[in-house]
């Protein structure tokens, strides 16, 4: 066992001084380990939806704070919290898991609008952000503000209110979080927000386009709804990430001996330079580790 091993991990003449988990072959395994892990978690979904799921920190304080901090940057009036927008808010989250969908128009036909109008709100001119399967609030204001059609409700110089959903459930087999942020300038309201040249004025109600962030549950009175069941699910974007910095560190680990073990005994090598390798999966391993926390449609 430690002969094999040390075939595995070390080059010498029994390998042609080359590590095995370099070969082909390893490398193919280590792909399809990889491909294996993606579809079982797809799978899990299908099979045992809520056992999988993300968990968040965000919090309907933070996402109102870090949304005003964006506004007043360019010197707009801060949007102010409005209890009923948020039952307006809510009431989009709950339908979206009730129908099992995630877009601004629902399978019945539903529109953002419809909820504004359910809860006896009254507007001149209103938007919806949608978010799902963020950890933390920074990350979530980060991507919406990287989005034009996001960027263009939390900064639009019209709104003066907002309302914000938080909802626990089970969106295509995977627990997680929903949160729906309802602008609005409401029926016969006096202009107070400031204009920036920056920042378009449409007349037109504003839809964002693209609805997928993820947020957190915390409360802000009523407007956080736990629909999902209760315990800790196992977040499957975890999951890929630790499956899959396991073995590009393994390969990035088995290529620094390798080089390490070449150089030192000067044996020649027809095959690319280790060292780029290295560099190569260093970058992979980077963008797998730090990437993208949710998605945003």
């Amino acid at each position: 066992m430690a002969k094999f091993i040390s075939l595995l991990f070390i080059p010498q003449e029994k390998n042609n001084h080359r590590a095995l988990l370099l070969h082909p072959s390893f490398l193919g395994i280590f792909i399809a380990l990889y491909l294996l892990n993606q579809s079982l978690i797809q799978s899990l979904t299908i099979l045992k939806p809520g056992i999988l799921g993300y968990s968040s920190e965000i919090t309907v304080d933070k996402v109102i704070s870090q949304t005003n901090d964006q506004r007043q940057k360019l010197g707009l009036a801060p949007l102010k919290y409005n209890a009923v927008l948020s039952q307006s808010a809510v009431a989009k989250a709950q339908d979206m898991f009730a129908n099992n969908y995630w877009a601004h128009n629902s399978p019945q036909g539903k529109t953002p609008w419809d909820f504004f109008k359910s809860v006896g709100y009254q507007y001149s001119v209103a938007g919806e952000n949608l978010a799902k399967d963020f950890y933390d609030t920074e990350g979530l204001i980060k991507a919406w503000m990287n989005s034009p059609t996001h960027r263009d409700n939390i900064l639009n110089p019209k709104y003066q209110e907002i309302g914000i959903g938080v909802v626990n459930g089970i969106l295509n087999g995977v627990k997680t979080t929903l949160v729906v942020q309802h602008f609005a300038l409401p029926l016969n309201a006096p202009a107070i927000a400031k204009k920036s040249d920056s920042v378009s004025a449409s007349e037109e109600i504003v839809i964002n386009s693209e609805p997928e962030i993820i947020v957190s549950t915390q409360s802000l009175g009523e407007t956080v709804v736990n629909l999902a069941a209760s315990g800790k699910a196992i977040s499957p974007l975890l999951i890929s990430k630790i499956i899959g910095t396991i073995i590009f560190s393994l390969i990035v680990v088995v290529l620094v001996i390798d080089s390490y073990i070449t150089l030192k005994d000067q044996t020649p090598r027809f095959t690319g330079s280790s060292a780029s390798h290295i560099g190569f999966l260093l970058i992979i391993l980077m963008l797998l580790i730090f990437g993208r926390q949710g998605t945003i449609f």
